[in-house]
């Protein structure tokens, strides 16, 4: 009797977990299914170039001087790599009047997303554009849909304005939100400076060879002082005879003036 008794009741728990888990299961394909999609338009691509020449690095920071004339600092990440003189290289390895060019390319594409929700519901209420359904877990959801929007009434296609109080109806909603994907590519190549020209050191000058002591030139010779100019002289007279005959003429003179004064 135990054994029987044990048996029936094992049946009515295996049963009522079947039950259980196909209502479940039912439930859980009456309840809205929802998909995502996402469509994607035509793709744009457009090619900007930037030069410049760099000035001025300090860790992963970059200060570039563009051929604009126009000053720019950057913060490179380790990650980004340059292809300097057709050698990979990271920001670290880069030197002042390294000359740059930056290769953009940006692809623009349209991309919609798109989520489609199908359900299955009763009519709870429905005023204008808004109805409320009762979905099959007993759950009111409300939906304001437009007037073109179309549910399936007993395989009929009906508007929202069709719709009344307890029907069962299906019903599909699509949402589509509109947006932008851009997906950029950066090659950045260059030229490095070239290598700093050390000057060598000039070597010494050879010493040049002792020159001979130069031979005195000869004093010049000095020219001859000119001539003293002669003295003049008296011409010579003959003879002193004449001059002693004046004398006594003289004398005799002046003998006769003082006898004649004497006598006055």
């Amino acid at each position: 009797m135990t054994i029987t008794l044990r048996k029936v009741l094992n049946g009515l728990c295996v049963t009522a977990a079947a039950t259980v888990l196909l209502a479940a299961t039912a439930a859980a394909q009456k309840m809205p299914q929802t998909t995502k999609e996402k469509i994607k338009g035509a793709a744009t691509v457009t090619t900007q170039q930037l030069k410049g020449t760099v000035t001025f690095l300090e860790g992963n920071d970059l200060v570039v001087r563009m051929s604009s004339g126009e000053i720019r600092e950057f913060h490179i990440p380790d990650s980004r790599k340059f292809i300097i003189d057709g050698r990979e290289v990271s920001v670290h390895d880069l030197k002042v009047g390294t000359k740059l060019k930056a290769t953009i390319t940006t692809t623009t594409t349209s991309v919609t997303d798109r989520t489609t929700t199908v359900l299955t519901g009763r009519v709870w209420f429905v005023a204008g554009n808004t109805v409320i359904l009762t979905l099959p877990n007993n759950e009111n959801r409300q939906y304001k849909v437009k007037d073109s929007y179309k549910f399936i009434v007993d395989g009929k296609q009906a508007s929202v304005f069709d719709l009344r109080k307890g029907m069962t109806v299906n019903a599909e909603k699509i949402v589509e939100e509109p947006k932008t994907e851009i997906a950029s590519n950066t090659v950045v190549t260059g030229q490095a400076p070239p290598p700093e020209v050390v000057a060598e050191a000039a070597p010494a000058p050879a010493p040049e060879p002792a020159k001979a002591a130069p031979t005195p030139e000869p004093a010049p010779t000095p020219a001859p002082e000119p001539a003293p100019a002669p003295e003049p002289q008296m011409p010579p007279t003959a003879s002193p005879l004449p001059l002693i005959g004046m004398l006594g003429f003289l004398f005799t003179g002046a003998s006769i003036a003082l006898n004649k004064l004497r006598r006055h």
